[in-house]
């Protein structure tokens, strides 16, 4: 079953350096999409540096997140983080936010022992005493008294979401032109600026160029780790792949004007596909006879669609990519590639599957690891909801 689709796309991307001399960055981010469309994201610090605090807070994500897919109240998952790692006297072992993102575009923010999450709407900070928010006391097993932070607002489209660590508004602390650190004005004031300069700059484009000023600002030698979680809401680009022959050819048709009325970027993958498309909509293909680099066999292209592929290899192709993926970014070459950052550059894709068996797939000279079309799109679907979180939609004919 598909989840619910949110009101906006939700572009979300996280951007780490790790301190100077350390073998592993003690900052980790997690992001899931609930069964229900909800979008989870965490931002946690583990106390001190290196391989243990990495642990410690891959934990206290991993705890939070299973929490919050469950829909247990933020106060149960937090009341349970801080009674494992509390820590000892006025030091705790972690710091996190919280962000549950519900589909009608309600932001909920829980934040502990974090800097204050920046929000900009129309390219400026927005005042926090517009945001609705309260303070919730726990008491850990230890007796120990802790107290979390939560918001709540309304997601606008263009808003973004900000969360950054302590090192980030910390950068910079001591040298003559930031005595006192960077600070969240400071920052504010220059993402304020970073958005005026270019309004649509991504959210991996935003995270990075916070990171990339706050390693500047500690003169390129890093004090502490450092990580900054970037939120953009927007409206989204929408792709339909359309792979495989429907098993009926009254369905033919359909598939022709699915791809005919289609608003947003189209991509056939299968030789048959494209050439039911042409027939039914009148319109002629063109082959490409340069060979492909990926050995892949070469494109086509029609009017009115992006790119013209083969079908199950191709595909297969594109899963092992995206399995092997470990950003949005892909800088190889060849059809594989390219079907893949088209994959990724777009936030809403809708799979329309042809179910008719192609008798070459059951030739039992083809490679073992040939999968039927169904499934690898299944699983291209599911890496591209879960890894990505892309919103998929699978359609049968």
């Amino acid at each position: 079953m598909n989840p619910e689709r949110n009101k906006y796309f939700i572009e979300a991307e996280n951007c780490q350096r790790t301190e100077t001399g350390s073998f592993a960055n003690g900052d980790v981010c997690m992001s899931r999409r609930t069964d229900d469309g909800r979008t989870l994201l965490v931002l946690t610090h583990g106390r001190g540096s290196g391989i243990q605090a990495n642990v410690t807070a891959s934990v206290i994500s991993s705890m939070i997140v299973s929490y919050a897919q469950h829909n247990a109240p933020i106060g149960q998952a937090a009341q349970s983080v801080l009674n494992t790692f509390g820590g000892r006297g006025s030091q705790t072992d972690a710091s996190f936010a919280v962000a549950d993102i519900h589909p009608d575009g309600t932001v909920a923010v829980a934040e502990y022992e974090t800097p204050p999450f920046l929000l900009f709407r129309q390219g400026t900070p927005d005042e926090e005493e517009d945001i609705p928010g309260e303070q919730l006391t726990i008491t850990a097993g230890n007796g120990r008294k802790h107290t979390i932070r939560l918001s709540r607002f309304n997601a606008r489209p263009e808003d973004r979401i900000l969360f950054f660590t302590k090192g980030v508004i910390r950068s910079g602390t001591g040298t003559q032109r930031l005595p006192d650190g960077w600070t969240r004005a400071g920052l504010a004031a220059t993402v304020a600026g970073i958005l005026k300069q270019t309004p649509d700059i991504s959210a991996r484009e935003l995270s990075t160029a916070v990171i990339n000023r706050a390693e500047a600002n500690d003169l390129f030698v890093p004090k502490s780790d450092l990580s900054c979680l970037a939120v953009y809401f927007r409206q989204p680009r929408r792709l339909l792949l359309c792979s495989g022959p429907p098993f009926n050819e009254t369905n033919d048709r359909k598939l022709a004007e699915r791809v005919k009325e289609w608003s947003g970027t189209t991509v056939i993958c299968g030789g048959t596909t494209a050439a039911i498309v042409a027939r039914e909509l009148r319109r002629e293909i063109s082959v490409n006879l340069r060979r492909d680099i990926s050995g892949l066999p070469p494109t086509s292209s029609m009017p009115g669609v992006s790119l013209i592929t083969e079908g199950v290899l191709t595909l297969a192709r594109v899963k092992s990519l995206l399995e092997q993926a470990v950003s949005s970014e892909l800088t190889g070459q060849g059809t594989d590639f390219e079907l893949a950052r088209i994959l990724l550059g777009h936030d809403r894709i809708d799979f329309m599957v042809g179910t008719r068996i192609n008798p070459l797939h059951q030739d039992p000279a083809l490679p073992v690891e040939l999968e039927l079309r169904r499934n690898v799109i299944k699983e291209i679907a599911r890496l591209l909801e879960i890894k990505f979180l892309k919103e998929t939609r699978i359609e049968y004919l």
